[in-house]
């Protein structure tokens, strides 16, 4: 069985012959266009979270930072866990 993929998407800075450029890359494999305006890239990265299936509540993580996942993926250590206090 293969491993699940993440998405880790970043804005990433670059150069044209007369500007700077921005694009959003994920580590999913998926590249938005160059974009004048970083804010543009930032809606690409947006549009490209808001794309991936909708993770159930109890699936959430609720230590994202000690478990290193964000928000938009499932998370097995949290899964189907009971809340300590509600």
């Amino acid at each position: 069985m293969s491993a699940p993929v993440r998405h880790r998407p970043v804005i990433e800075r670059g150069f044209s012959e007369t500007s700077r450029t921005y694009r959003m890359r994920c580590t999913c494999g998926v590249s938005a266009e160059d974009q004048a305006a970083r804010r543009m890239a930032e809606i690409d990265l947006r549009e490209h979270v808001q794309s991936l299936p909708y993770v159930p509540v109890d699936q959430r993580c609720r230590d994202p930072k000690g478990h290193d996942r964000r928000y938009w993926e499932p998370c097995a250590t949290c899964a189907n866990q009971l809340a300590l206090f509600d």
